[in-house]
């Protein structure tokens, strides 16, 4: 009866741990059995550039600065006069009734085009910044999916191992029982099954705190519930770094709206030494002059006078000063844009080093550190049944094991948030067919 006993256990125990050393993995692909709802990236990402107040604000922005280039570059409303004399003025003609005069200021040719391309270059920086938003937060959605990802997973492993551990603690109870093993190690199984119960909390907790954060991006309650977490996307880097580098010199957001600066510094300095020109006045006059006299034959006839003016730009230093500020401005712009170039590439150098060192790394537990892990645990089996490894020792195998999968998970997370940063270095997606 003991020996039949003995038997049931150890077939239990060999059933047990080869289908532990498949768990992680299968839970990583299939999902845990749990999972009521699963995650999807991409409809978070939507709503997230749907909704997300940011990326409206900067929107609203940029359609307010699109209304003023048409503001500053039309002409000024023109003047319309009207004089009634209180005490008529008399001429050969009769005398003057009422005077009308309509008046247009008119500024030197270019001037208006000029400002017009000013508002349009603050305009076009403006839709930069709108764009860099919506990259931003779209970076933000897949880092936090990432570290929701690193959550769940991690979660899951952890409950598998505990669900293992409690039947280790089960058998080790049956041995302990029918005398063939040792109270320390039931009480050991225990103790470890209350470390990863601690370990869930914590995993639990931070899931709280991501889940608000990734429904803060979507412009969501805080407890909004967001699904598992059960796949991530680990391409290769799809160019080099020299191909990277001339993407983002035509797509990162900031260059471009500093390009856009830059114009708008050259135009201003062209609209400043334009200011050295004169305006025009163009005005009308029109005075009714009712007929009071027949002695002459143009007695009653209307006075009608047309009058150009301009205006006497005498006082330069106002007018130098506005070169010389949109000048340096203009310098300071072109500063601004090659200290951009260098932080950008700077941060592109080093995101692909990073991601390199990640998929060495990547590569390590797959093809090396989980493979051989598995294989010392199934190793530890065999000495377990045949009394050379004791339960402890068995244990620590199984413990090793898990604390290479929670790393490997974890530095999924780290490569998938490499990844996005690295298109938000370079201004887009890969995948963007823009």
């Amino acid at each position: 009866m003991k020996h039949s006993m003995m038997r049931v256990i150890w077939m239990f125990i060999t059933v047990l741990l080869l289908t532990g050393t498949a768990s992680a993995r299968q839970l990583q692909e299939n999902g845990a059995a749990d999972t009521s709802m699963v995650a999807d990236l991409s409809a978070m990402i939507d709503i997230a550039l749907k909704e997300n107040p940011g990326i409206r604000a900067a929107e609203k922005r940029y359609r307010s600065l699109l209304a003023v280039p048409p503001q500053v570059s039309t002409l000024p409303d023109p003047v319309l006069g009207y004089t009634r004399w209180v005490q008529n003025v008399e001429t050969r003609v009769g005398p003057q009734e009422n005077v009308f005069v309509l008046s247009q200021r008119i500024p030197f040719p270019g001037k208006l085009g000029l400002r017009g391309k000013i508002a349009l270059q603050d305009a076009e920086a403006a839709r930069q910044e709108y764009e860099a938003a919506r990259r931003d937060v779209l970076f933000k959605v897949k880092s936090t999916y990432a570290d929701l990802y690193n959550i769940d997973q991690s979660l899951r492993i952890l409950r598998t191992y505990k669900r293992i551990l409690r039947d280790f603690a089960d058998v080790a109870a049956t041995k302990y029982a029918t005398g063939a093993g040792i109270q320390a190690q039931v009480l050991k199984a225990h103790v470890e099954i209350s470390t990863i119960e601690v370990k869930e909390l914590e995993f639990e907790k931070r899931r709280t705190g991501v889940v608000a954060r990734l429904n803060a991006l979507m412009n969501r309650a805080a407890d909004t519930p967001v699904g598992t977490a059960v796949d991530i996307d680990l391409p290769p880097v799809p160019m080099d770094e020299r191909q990277l580098l001339s993407l983002a010199r035509e797509k990162r957001q900031e260059l471009k709206a500093t390009q856009y600066m830059i114009e708008k510094a050259v135009f201003a300095k062209q609209l400043a030494r334009k200011n050295y020109l004169p305006d025009f006045n163009f005005q009308t006059t029109y005075i009714s002059i009712p007929k009071v006299n027949d002695a002459f034959r143009d007695s009653g006839k209307d006075a009608f006078s047309v009058m150009l003016g301009i205006n006497l730009p005498i006082w330069l230093g106002p007018r130098r000063a506005a070169v010389e500020q949109a000048t340096e401005m203009q310098i300071a712009r072109q500063y601004q844009y090659d200290n951009l170039w260098k932080t950008v590439e700077a941060e592109i150098s080093d995101i692909l080093f990073q991601l390199k060192t990640l998929r060495e790394t990547l590569d390590l537990y797959e093809q090396g550190l989980l493979v051989q892990a598995e294989s010392s645990l199934e190793s530890a089996l065999s000495a377990y049944k045949t009394g050379k490894l004791d339960f402890l020792n068995l244990l620590d195998a199984e413990r090793m094991l898990l604390q290479l999968r929670l790393a490997y998970t974890r530095e999924q997370s780290n490569y998938f948030k490499q990844y996005a940063a690295l298109e938000k270095a370079v201004g887009q997606p890969f995948n963007s067919q823009e």
